[in-house]
């Protein structure tokens, strides 16, 4: 019997990777941003690309199990609508989480996770299922993320400008002038705040206590939305991300010591979706 074709997909913001697994063969591609809410053409073109360079025939690709988990997928609604754009029978469309939460524990099958880039979002996997909280952009949410660590700082440095407390970390900000800071601010899309991120972060391993108070502050949202979707002691943390790794020293010492390394990536994730379609 000839093995059956798997495909996973990891979509995000700022790049998708791809997969494919056909018994021993085994082949990777990589192709541009897919989060179909920002971009939803650009998205689809990018996904259709980056299943071209896996080598396929369209027969193959026909008859794959594909799982895609993808930025930007908020409901039904929008699993449905790049269902219907790519037409492949076998095809399971996620939001991008849900791939990284069953992947961090691919062979325990139970865990929270902490996912910190530029975006963030909590999410709990237990008893087969899986629940989420925050990654809901920075408008309404991304606490502790990459690009709320960057407004939080110039922030703080405005707030210094004007006679609030300082620190070497809002002086260094303060070398633009606070006009040229709300200018930066009100045009910045989160990844443009989120490149601060790395200077804050060095701040704050220097002692910077406007640096460090900021970390406390995205700590203590992990900490309070975790315990609110269920994180208990006996319960497995892992903290995903650019940043995730960060926040490990800030958490409080009965979440330090449940901490652990992913046991799979995002595309193992996909990849045990992709096979349980039918």
């Amino acid at each position: 019997m000839t093995a059956p074709i798997l495909i996973a997909v990891d979509g995000g913001g700022t790049g998708s990777r791809y997969a494919m697994r056909r018994g021993a063969d085994h082949s990777e591609a990589a192709a541009g941003p897919a989060n179909v809410s920002s971009d939803f053409d650009g998205a689809l073109a990018n996904l259709r690309s980056g299943l071209e360079k896996l080598g396929l025939s369209s027969g193959e690709m026909q008859d794959a199990r594909i799982c895609m988990g993808l930025a930007g997928v908020l409901d039904e609604a929008d699993a449905a609508r790049v269902l219907h754009a790519l037409s492949l029978p076998y095809l399971r469309i996620l939001d991008d989480r849900a791939i990284a939460l069953r992947g961090a524990f691919s062979r325990s099958g139970a865990g929270c996770v902490a996912g910190v880039g530029t975006g963030s979002y909590l999410g709990i996997l237990a008893g087969g299922k899986a629940r989420f909280a925050g990654g809901w952009g920075l408008a309404l949410g991304d606490e502790a993320s990459g690009a709320w660590i960057g407004r939080e700082a110039l922030r703080a440095a405005l707030f210094a400008s004007e006679g609030a407390e300082s620190s070497a970390l809002t002086e260094h900000l303060l070398t633009t002038p606070p006009s040229g800071l709300i200018r930066l601010a009100a045009d910045a899309a989160p990844h443009r705040l989120g490149q601060f991120a790395p200077e804050v972060v060095a701040f704050a391993q220097q002692g910077d206590p406007i640096a460090v108070a900021i970390l406390k502050a995205g700590a203590t949202y992990l900490e309070t939305g975790l315990c609110r979707l269920g994180w208990k002691e006996s319960v497995p943390l892992v903290l995903t991300g650019g940043l995730g790794p960060v926040y490990a020293d800030y958490l409080p010492a009965k979440m330090q010591a449940t901490l652990q390394k992913p046991e799979g990536s995002a595309l193992d994730g996909a990849f045990l979706y992709a096979a349980e379609i039918a």
